[in-house]
């Protein structure tokens, strides 16, 4: 029997970043171990930036910094410290996800509850009202009825796949591959030495 080969895997989103100290990455004051350090605001926006205007299965993060910066013990422990944070802030936002859907969910069986008393009391208006605000006051029970919906609805049909989404590139970030390499003195600040990376240094703009 022959055996399949496993399809290849694609290739990651490639995020190139151009920093002057590996310690720029965190912040200053932090007091915690590095492992357990919050990423720069700049830094931290800049990522998950990049990877939502491109999304991949998964990433890679390519860091250059001048060579004489990349030799100290504790730069070894920086691919760590930022998949540790994406990891955290995934943890954060999967909380926040499921309370926004546990909510979805309620307000939509609230509604749906409220739309059949709504069609109820329609029936009855039919009933009991002589023609022909009867009707009107039927079509006017329905009308309130689905409006009371549309929030729920236009939540589960267009709110919620971007916030899928966003998970799904959170847990990308905690995953992936993170190389510190010697940055290149013939190259422009702000920019890296690879066509596909994505190449803007946080805080400045493309020249």
């Amino acid at each position: 029997m022959e055996m399949r080969k496993p399809p290849p895997r694609p290739e990651p989103g490639l995020i190139g970043l151009n920093i002057a100290n590996p310690s720029e990455l965190f912040h200053a004051f932090d007091p915690s171990p590095l492992v357990s350090r919050d990423l720069n605001d700049e830094v931290e926006q800049y990522i998950l930036e990049s990877a939502l205007e491109a999304p991949r299965s998964h990433y890679q993060l390519v860091l250059h910094a001048p060579s004489g910066t990349i030799d100290a013990p504790e730069v070894a422990q920086i691919p760590d410290a930022i998949r540790q944070y994406f990891h955290y802030k995934l943890e954060v936002y999967e909380m926040h996800l499921r309370l926004a859907m546990q909510d979805g969910r309620r307000s939509l069986l609230t509604g749906v509850l409220f739309l059949l008393a709504c069609w109820g009391l329609g029936l009855i208006a039919m009933d009991f009202v002589p023609e022909p605000y009867g009707d009107f006051f039927r079509e006017g029970f329905l009308i309130i009825g689905w409006v009371a919906n549309w929030k729920p609805i236009h939540f589960f049909l267009y709110e919620r796949q971007p916030l899928l989404r966003r998970r799904k590139i959170l847990r990308s970030l905690s995953e992936m591959d993170i190389e510190i390499r010697p940055a290149v003195s013939a190259t422009a600040p702000g920019r890296v030495p690879h066509p596909e990376t994505i190449n803007r240094m946080p805080g400045t703009s493309e020249p």
